[in-house]
């Protein structure tokens, strides 16, 4: 798997990623209070306008997603 980090930025709250596996692009906010935001930019996000999902704990968030391209994103976040 090949991913990319096309942004990172890191604000007073925490850190902010958007990073592409393959055709997949996601948004990973990571908080200083501990919790993991993960937003697949996929058509569902766009129809709706969706938050995405919160996890406590990277591996919950590893967990909950099936895709391998997900899972690779998230685990890139995690070493970044």
């Amino acid at each position: 798997m090949q991913f990319l980090i096309i942004q990172s930025e890191t604000v007073e709250a925490g850190k902010y990623f958007e990073a592409s596996c393959g055709k997949t692009v996601a948004h990973v906010y990571v908080s200083n209070a501990g919790y993991i935001n993960v937003c697949c930019k996929n058509a569902s996000h766009k129809a709706w306008k969706g938050n995405g999902r919160y996890f406590r704990t990277f591996d919950e968030a590893l967990a909950g997603y099936k895709s391998a391209d997900m899972k690779a994103i998230i685990s890139a976040v995690m070493e970044a």
